[in-house]
């Protein structure tokens, strides 16, 4: 027999353009049954009343953006960021401690260093990391997660000497006489296959546990996987956490476009799976680190097509807007060669939105996925190291929206927080940590800041008939807020949390 819950006294964005505000909500099983306003509530049998008190009842957000696996790791390693971290020194002192601690060759990882929030505002070097680690490799994670520094033993545990050439699509950083300097670009991948990284299995489960509850504590329901090392292995790990219990949000999967041929194979196609885990849009890596668009032109056609032939949208990593504006240009063809899909491809980040690249992205029908956290993490450093004439043109959401572009936001963690409220906040002010403003002409409503992160992020996935607004018939993934949207300052949005968290129907997370 089916439970009945019903939300009564709140206040309520239903993210449906149909009925978008309503003060009850009653959920039956794992669905919703009806949504209005008290006074035309149906007469049903109610096996529990949450009273909101006022409160906001939201869809359960939705990070259409995230490095699940990457972020739980870093929950074990040392936390390098510009809150932990202003100096090489700080670096130093950081790896001394764990050296402590530490086997003899077992791998000191840390994660999230900035050079331009060292105070010597360069990355650091294996010669800065040598004079402490002796006896242990050591890998330290760019914040961006495009680049890493290895120390001398670290360096050779994986096979770099002087002689090494560089990858295709990655770059050696050397000194004036060719010797690798520890500092390697889009290396990333590269350098885990050769640690030969392993998880225990155990660590693993409680890691992405923890993540997923705090997740919970912030409204966040369902996530969108845009790991590029996403193959077999990976989604059978997602498969395992899953039945597990150790992963409370559903999950779109998006198969790297590389491994696509061997999904193919398993008959696991594009949307494939069931609500709690299923595949998503086979996702591209388009960079310019080295110098030169990799993939180059012919190759990510061939790329595209492919995906488009298994009947697969694609989600493209683009920073620059000439990446940006190659990668539109290949859909626009290969969309006459397959003319029948009922899908959106996506172009993640579209960092630099000119107005060359809003044109194209209006013509294609591109799907934006941005990611407005940057600006209130990085608004400091885009006014500093981008160029003046670019500026303008960074993560413009209010443009896109005015242009009927189709946009939805992750976080990209663990590049930036996962807290979507840090997002929601920079989308609607437009002000970084420190408040200061970055194109305030950019900023959105409350209303269509929270659409990029629910009706606009199931829209992204393909689940837009399932999730992503409060409706009859949808999924009871919902969030009741700690505070009443409509009564609070942009600046209390900062401090937003959940006080109950609901996932098809069941309640996962309770203040």
């Amino acid at each position: 027999m089916a439970t009945t819950v019903i939300f009564k006294n709140a206040s309520v964005f239903t993210m449906d353009l149909r009925c978008p505000r309503a003060d009850s909500v009653l959920v039956s099983d794992d669905r919703i049954f009806w949504v209005g306003r008290s006074s035309e509530m149906p007469n049903v049998h109610v096996d529990q009343v949450v009273d909101c008190a006022g409160a906001s009842l939201i869809p359960g957000l939705n990070d259409a953006h995230i490095h699940l696996l990457a972020y739980a790791a870093n929950l074990r390693r040392l936390n390098c960021d510009r809150n932990n971290v202003s100096s090489i020194n700080n670096l130093q002192q950081l790896i001394q401690t764990r050296v402590k601690t530490a086997l003899p060759q077992q791998w000191i990882r840390g994660t999230g260093y900035d050079e331009f929030y060292l105070s010597e505002r360069r990355h650091p070097t294996r010669h800065d990391l040598d004079p402490f680690t002796p006896n242990n490799p050591v890998r330290l994670d760019h914040r961006s997660f495009h680049g890493c520094v290895l120390n001398s033993l670290g360096l050779q545990e994986i096979g770099i000497t002087k002689d090494t050439p560089d990858p295709v699509d990655g770059v050696i950083v050397r000194d004036e006489s060719g010797i690798p300097t520890g500092l390697l670009l889009e290396m990333n991948n590269f350098v885990s296959q050769r640690m030969r990284e392993t998880w225990d299995e155990t660590v693993l489960h409680e890691s992405i546990e923890e993540t997923s509850k705090r997740l919970l504590k912030w409204g966040v329901t369902s996530l969108q996987d845009a790991s590029p090392e996403n193959d077999i292995a990976r989604w059978e790990t997602f498969q395992r956490l899953t039945q597990a219990g150790a992963l409370y949000q559903r999950i779109t999967f998006m198969p790297s476009v590389r491994d696509l041929g061997k999904f193919n194979e398993r008959h696991l196609n594009y949307l494939c799976g069931s609500n709690q885990l299923r595949i998503g849009p086979a996702k591209i890596m388009l960079n310019l680190t080295t110098g030169g668009l990799q993939p180059h032109e012919e190759e990510l056609r061939q790329l595209i097509l492919q995906a488009h032939q298994f009947g697969s949208p694609v989600a493209i990593h683009s920073i620059e807007s000439e990446s940006s504006l190659l990668a539109l240009h290949i859909l626009e063809q290969t969309a006459q060669l397959t003319k029948t899909l009922a899908y959106r491809d996506r172009i993640e980040h579209c960092s630099e939105a000119t107005p060359m690249v809003v044109n194209e992205l209006q013509r294609t029908g591109t799907f934006v996925v941005t990611q407005p956290g940057f600006v209130y993490e990085s608004g400091e450093r885009y006014r500093d190291q981008v160029a003046q004439e670019l500026q303008q043109w960074l993560y413009p959401i209010n443009t896109l929206l005015d242009q009927k572009i189709p946009v939805a936001a992750g976080s990209d963690a663990p590049v930036a927080s996962p807290n979507p409220w840090h997002g929601i906040y920079a989308a609607v002010t437009r002000r970084d940590v420190s408040g200061t403003p970055l194109n305030p002409d950019q900023s959105i409503s409350l209303e269509s800041a929270l659409a990029l992160s629910t009706s606009s992020a199931a829209y992204a996935s393909g689940d837009q008939e399932s999730r992503g607004i409060l409706r009859a018939g949808m999924l009871a993934d919902l969030a009741l807020l700690d505070r009443d949207l409509t009564s609070i300052t942009p600046e209390d949005l900062l401090g937003c949390k959940s006080t109950l968290t609901m996932v098809g129907g069941k309640i996962l997370w309770k203040f």
